[in-house]
């Protein structure tokens, strides 16, 4: 086999790799904070690669995927009316407590349970400054700055934490992140009534998505033109003998 083919097939690897991130992005267009994400690719010369590659000339370039980035930039707001829902005008993430521990969400989709907690779309407490948030019987009222009041008193207050941009929040199970020393977020705007779409713009993953089908298509025609020199080489061979 010619050797040249296995620098275009890491390429092509890597197109498919993009591909499945972009799909990812576009099925969760609609799912309130979400974030969209980025391959992350390094090159390497075939040298740095060890005795996994084929030897060959040492100046072939192969592509590396060196796992995902998260784009954390907010989405937009979008208006509801369900006075349990909130969004985060600016940083921050709410604290949760589920089985596997504590995780952060910008998805701000709350209901109450059976119990009166306050708790995501999958049932998951919202935490407070005092705990999980339980509220009793009355008019409940969210102002801007998270303070939940009942009846005209303050029952608790939602607790917004952010993370700093040299250890930032990874990507978790049910869109949830986790995340080492987050600290307490400072001047919160929370805005009721109002959920945070997802930061994903359809239209630009959809042409990146076809970009990458082009890159992914032109590396096969290569793979195939190099098969089709091997196949004359060898029937030339044949000839000669």
């Amino acid at each position: 086999m010619n050797r040249g083919i296995y620098p275009i097939l890491s390429g092509a690897l890597a197109q498919e790799r993009q591909m499945q991130v972009f799909s990812n992005n576009v099925a969760n267009v609609n799912t309130a904070g979400f974030k969209q994400d980025e391959s992350l690719f390094r090159s390497l010369m075939s040298r740095s690669l060890g005795n996994g590659v084929p030897a060959g000339a040492t100046e072939r370039v192969f592509v590396s995927a060196q796992g995902l980035k998260t784009v954390l930039e907010s989405g937009r707001l979008r208006k509801t009316g369900n006075p349990y829902d909130m969004a985060i005008r600016g940083p921050g993430f709410f604290e949760v407590k589920t089985a596997q521990g504590i995780r952060y969400t910008r998805n701000g989709e709350f209901r109450l349970d059976g119990h009166r907690r306050l708790v995501t779309e999958m049932g998951d407490p919202v935490m407070g400054k005092r705990g999980e948030i339980k509220l009793a019987q009355g008019d409940v009222q969210v102002s801007p700055d998270g303070a939940i009041q009942v009846d005209g008193q303050q029952a608790d207050k939602i607790k917004v934490v952010e993370f700093s941009d040299s250890m930032p929040p990874l990507k978790s199970e049910n869109g949830l992140f986790s995340g080492d020393k987050p600290k307490a977020s400072k001047d919160v705007v929370i805005e009721t009534g109002y959920v945070e779409e997802s930061n994903v713009n359809a239209l630009t993953e959809m042409v990146k998505m076809i970009q990458s089908m082009r890159m992914y298509e032109s590396a096969q025609k290569l793979i195939q033109a190099f098969d089709h020199m091997t196949e004359l080489a060898v029937q030339d061979v044949g000839k000669l003998g």
